[in-house]
């Protein structure tokens, strides 16, 4: 199976998975879930801007799936804001970050929905 999007990288599922369509359904599944909840949470955390520690821990939640199926540059720049975060530091490139990785998820939306759904078992 080839899944091919400039802005979504699937290699590193297609190897683990031997490209089986349910294990991709099920993962491509648990990474929409996983986003589409914990995206707002951070941008959330983020624009209250009081507890980088509370920053720090949902963006490094957050890194572990951007790593399987990777959006543009989002799993680096949750890698940065997990950093920052850490450090109390720059909640205005925090804040530039995050914007760069909810943009690149919403433009990779519907190819990443389209993806789960092609893999839907019958």
């Amino acid at each position: 199976m080839s899944v091919e999007n400039p802005l979504i990288d699937m290699s590193y599922i297609l190897d683990i998975s031997g490209g089986d369509p349910m294990y991709m359904y099920e993962i491509t599944g648990i990474f929409l879930d996983t986003m589409l909840s914990g995206l707002p949470k951070l941008k959330e955390l983020i624009e209250d801007g009081s507890d980088f520690e509370k920053i720090h821990k949902q963006a490094h939640y957050l890194k572990s799936s951007a790593g399987i199926i990777k959006v543009r540059n989002n799993y680096d720049n949750l890698i940065k804001i997990d950093t920052l975060s850490q450090m109390k530091a720059d909640l205005e490139e925090i804040t530039t970050l995050f914007n760069s990785i909810e943009t690149n998820f919403n433009e990779a939306l519907p190819a990443l929905i389209e993806i789960k759904e092609k893999n839907k078992p019958a």
